[in-house]
Order: structure tokens, then C-alpha cells, then sequence
């Protein structure tokens, strides 16, 4: 038997139960955001340092802080920044994140704009073989892209040679191929969203004197933001970060930033530090669009699983 005075009351089993919980999701952040703090510190680093044998997890020696807390205006001699200078003169980093947000941008317009339309159809209307055609779309998900990236370069290089209109290595023919990947997911999610949004709110617009498609512009859309922008934001990072397909279809003038950063490692040598460096230069602006739109992405991602 165990001692009364052992036992937790139900306040120490709440408590009990939040720093268990602080504890897993601390342990789970630091998994996560490890490889960007390694990444980051890699970046002010010299490549003898970065392939040492036993690489220092912190920046500087305890010496090093000592110096920094005394006089804080030592910190930016203590900090190797020729990786940033030496980046931009070794290889075009700045064409290749234009390049990737262009790509991504056009992608996401797309994306959402016949992801809008397909998640409304399949959350209000009922047409024949609607489940297989939704089927149909998850399944596509289901096929690796190693799979289609032969028949599609195939398929691009027989337009090219037929009909004479250039799809390798053009914008439009790798927005094209993220267009055609990412609006399953698209609609499949918004659909989500679109099915949380009571239909008396829309039948009162109609009633109003909107049509249809008034209503879904009007009314629908405007009460789905959060929704379609986490959509958005799911695509846009599918289309930054793919490279299997751009590694083959979008080369020369028009190599993404995922594509054209493995310029940074040659036959004879790797420029690690300077491919940190890129690196943080083009996570920077990522991390600042999520934490620009983190409230709607968050409620998106809430609101769409819940039916009203």
C-alpha cells in the first residue's frame, strides 16, 4: 500500500502533467530548430573549423564570453563574416533565390486560385463520382516523383519538338509542374476549410442578391482567409524546396536557389561556410513571411478541422 501523504491531489497532478508536457515540447523545439542554429553558426565559421574532427557546439570559449560581457563591442571581431562577402562573388546566390520566389510565387497564384474553386465544388455541391474523383486526387500523392519525372521530361521534350513550345529549363514549364502537384493538396485543404463555414451565412448573401460565385468571392473567401493562407503557405514551401524535378527541368538561367546552392560543392572541394552563409540569407526572409503571417497560418490550420 502506498502512503496517503505519497499520493499527488489533483492540483500536483495538473502541475505533474505541464512541466511533463513543457519538457516534450522543449525537447521536440530543440530537435527541430538544432540543424538552423548549426546552420547559422556554420555560417561565421571558417571551413577548417566546420571539418574539424570535434566541432564546438557553441560559438565562442568561455574566454570569448568573458570578453563580450565586459565590452560588448568586441563581439564583431570575435565573428567571421567573409562567408557573407565571398558568397555573392562565387556564384550567382542572388539569381537563384529570384529565381526560387518567382517559381514559388506564380505556383502558390495558381495553386490557390484552382484550389479555391475545386475545395468549394467538392464542400457544396454533389456531382457524380464525386468520391472517386477525390480518391483520384489523394492518390497522386501517393506516387513518388521518381516515378513521373521520366514520363514528364518525355512528355516535355515531345511539345518542344511537336508543337515548338519550350518547357525544360522555362519558368513556365516548372511552374507548370508544381501547379500540377500541389493543387491536389490545395484543394483537399481548403476543402477542409470550406466545410467549416456554415452554408446559412452564404444562402443569406444569395438571398441578399448574390450569385454564386459573388457569394464565394464576397463572403466565402473573405471568412476562409486563414484557411487559404496556410494553404498558400504549405505550397509556396513545397515549391521553394523541391528539387528532385528542378534538377532535371529547370536548369541554366532559370536554377532555383534548392538547385543552384549545390553549385557551393565542387569535384575538388566544398565551400561549406560560404553554403551556410547562402543558406541563412535566403531561410531569413522564409522565417520572417511565417512570423508576418503566423495568426492566420495557425488559425488555418485550427479552423480547418472543425465541421460546424
Amino acid at each position: 500500500m502506498i502512503p496517503d501523504e505519497l499520493h499527488l491531489t489533483d492540483s500536483g497532478r495538473e502541475t505533474l502533467f505541464k512541466l511533463l508536457s513543457k519538457g516534450v515540447l522543449g525537447c521536440l523545439l530543440l530537435y527541430a530548430l538544432f540543424p538552423i542554429y548549426w546552420m547559422i553558426l556554420s555560417s561565421f565559421r571558417t571551413r577548417a573549423e566546420i571539418t574539424a574532427a570535434e566541432p564546438s557546439l557553441f560559438p565562442f570559449t568561455l574566454d570569448d564570453a568573458a570578453d563580450i560581457v565586459q565590452d560588448p563591442s568586441v563581439l564583431p571581431t570575435l565573428l567571421e563574416y567573409e562567408n557573407y562577402l565571398t558568397m555573392w562573388d562565387r556564384f550567382p546566390v542572388f539569381d537563384y533565390f529570384v529565381n526560387s520566389l518567382i517559381i514559388a510565387s506564380v505556383t502558390t497564384v495558381f495553386a490557390l486560385a484552382v484550389g479555391c474553386l475545386g475545395g468549394y465544388a467538392f464542400s457544396r455541391y454533389r456531382f457524380p463520382g464525386k468520391i472517386g474523383v477525390g480518391g483520384a486526387l489523394l492518390g497522386t500523392q501517393m506516387i513518388p516523383g521518381i516515378l513521373i519525372l521520366l514520363p514528364m521530361f518525355l512528355l516535355f521534350v515531345w511539345i518542344q519538338e511537336t508543337l515548338a513550345i519550350p518547357l525544360i529549363d522555362t519558368y513556365h514549364g516548372i511552374i507548370f509542374v508544381y501547379t500540377t502537384f500541389t493543387v491536389p493538396v490545395a484543394i483537399w485543404m481548403l476543402r477542409g476549410f470550406f466545410d467549416s463555414i456554415p452554408n446559412a451565412i452564404e444562402e443569406a448573401a444569395r438571398v441578399d442578391g448574390c450569385s454564386r460565385f459573388q457569394a464565394l468571392v464576397r463572403v466565402v473567401l473573405p471568412m476562409a482567409a486563414p484557411g487559404i493562407a496556410a494553404t498558400g503557405m504549405f505550397v509556396f514551401l513545397t515549391a521553394f524546396n523541391e528539387v528532385l524535378f528542378a534538377s532535371v527541368l529547370a536548369r541554366g538561367d532559370v536554377t532555383p536557389f534548392a538547385i543552384g546552392i549545390q553549385s557551393f560543392e565542387t569535384q575538388t572541394t566544398a565551400y561549406w561556410g560560404e553554403m551556410m552563409a547562402a543558406s541563412t540569407v535566403a531561410t531569413a526572409p522564409i522565417l520572417i513571411l511565417f512570423i508576418l503571417f503566423q495568426k492566420p497560418i495557425v488559425e488555418g490550420l485550427t479552423e480547418g478541422s472543425v465541421k460546424q
